[in-house]
């Protein structure tokens, strides 16, 4: 199996797992490789699921390398030009997880963070919601989507327990879990505060 696994030298790497998968992921792939929540985020971030013999952190890794292609090519803007990231809409989204431990232990860990949506992202929810007829509950929702969606990703979490550690037996490839959750009302608000400074004309539309 390792002649299948361990790709050899002269196979390029297409991509570093480092740049696709943020440092919380990659730090519970690194315990719990196996878990399927955990492959879910690597499938939702690199684009691509491992293959089941990837048993190991090491083979998930050197998969991920050479199947993986970067999320964001540089060739689709020139070298010399930076896009310029407006301001957006900024929300304090909470995380949460468990941590499970060599030593038979599992604990649930907490932590929260400011996520940032810019302008350019958020203008895009609003063009396609009013092209398509909608409300301002239904950029919301898309709004809601892809904070849960790419939080975990763009945001670095200090995660801290709880210290009710958990010492009974269980299965770590059944149990690992990864939330975020966050005030639907707080992040309508800051929805429309936004659109109201900035595009007045399209506020009064919702």
């Amino acid at each position: 199996m390792s002649a299948v696994m361990d790709p050899p030298a002269t196979v390029a790497r297409k991509c570093l797992i480092s740049h696709l998968l943020g440092s919380q992921v990659l730090a519970l792939l690194e315990r719990v490789p196996g878990n399927p929540q955990v492959r879910a985020l690597v499938l939702k971030l690199a684009g691509k699921l491992p293959p089941p013999e990837c048993e190991t952190f090491e083979h998930v890794r050197d998969w991920i390398e050479t199947h993986c292609e970067p999320r964001k090519a540089a060739a689709t803007s020139r070298p010399t030009a930076r896009r310029v990231v407006e301001e957006g809409i900024r929300l304090m989204v909470r995380f949460s997880d468990t941590e499970y431990g060599r030593a038979d232990y599992s604990v649930r860990r907490h932590a929260r963070e400011e996520f940032h949506l810019d302008a350019d992202d958020l203008m895009e929810l609003v063009r396609n919601a009013l092209n398509n007829g909608d409300s301002l509950d239904e950029i919301v929702e898309a709004a809601a989507r892809k904070i849960d969606d790419d939080a975990w990703e763009v945001c670095d979490p200090s995660m801290e327990d709880d210290g009710d550690y958990d010492y009974s037996n269980h299965d770590v490839s059944s149990t690992e879990d990864c939330e975020t959750s966050f005030d639907r009302a707080d992040l309508r608000r800051v929805i429309l505060a936004f659109l109201r400074e900035r595009h007045p004309e399209l506020a009064a539309e919702l």
